[in-house]
C-alpha cells in the first residue's frame, strides 16, 4: 500500500503575500478617499454653482447697463474688486472708456450668457468666479462684453471687463 504524504498544518512557504496585500490594501483605501473626496468637491461645486448663478447672472444684468449706457468710469470703479484695481491703472481705465464711448449711444442690451465656477485649492481655498459674454447694440455698431465676476464676502464684483466690436478693428 502507498503511503500518504505528511500532513502540514502550516506553509513551509515565506510569507511575503501578507505584506503585500496589506501594502496595496492600504493604498487602494487611500485612492478610493481621494475619489470620494474628489466626487463630493465636484457635487458642492455643481450645487453651489446652480445656487450661485441667479444671483451672478442678475449682477451682470443690472452692471452691464449701467456701465455702457453712457460709458461710466465711476460706475466700472464702483464695482471692480481690488484684484482689477491692482492691475488696471486710472490711465487704462480711462482709454477703455474713450475708446468704447466711439461705438455711440447706447442702443438695446441682450442679456448676460454664462456660468458660475467654484475652484478649492490648499493654496487659496475657495474661490468663486463667474464668467458671461453679452451683446449690446449702440448707435455704430455692435459689441460684445466678456464680463468676468469674483465673489468676496458674498458679494460679486468685476475681475475683468473687455469690450470687442468690429468697429474697434477698423
Amino acid at each position: 500500500m502507498p503511503s500518504k504524504p505528511p500532513v502540514r498544518l502550516h506553509d513551509t512557504k515565506p510569507q511575503i503575500r501578507k505584506p503585500l496585500n496589506t501594502i496595496f490594501t492600504f493604498l487602494g483605501a487611500v485612492f478610493l478617499l481621494f475619489i470620494l473626496i474628489w466626487v463630493g468637491a465636484q457635487g458642492y461645486s455643481a450645487y453651489m454653482g446652480n445656487v450661485l448663478n441667479p444671483s451672478s447672472k442678475e449682477y451682470v444684468d443690472e452692471s452691464i447697463p449701467a456701465i455702457i449706457s453712457t460709458w461710466s468710469r465711476d460706475e466700472l470703479v464702483k464695482r471692480a474688486s481690488p484684484e482689477l484695481r491692482a492691475i488696471a491703472s486710472n490711465g487704462q481705465l480711462d482709454q477703455l472708456i474713450a475708446t468704447c464711448a466711439k461705438l455711440g449711444t447706447f442702443q438695446s442690451y441682450n442679456g448676460a450668457i454664462g456660468r458660475v465656477n467654484i475652484n478649492i485649492s490648499l493654496q487659496n481655498g475657495q474661490v468663486i468666479t463667474a464668467s458671461y459674454i453679452a451683446n449690446a447694440t449702440f448707435k455704430n455698431g455692435k459689441a460684445e462684453i466678456q464680463i468676468k465676476l469674483i465673489r468676496h464676502n458674498g458679494a460679486w464684483q468685476l475681475l475683468g471687463f473687455h469690450v470687442n466690436s468690429p468697429m474697434f478693428e477698423q
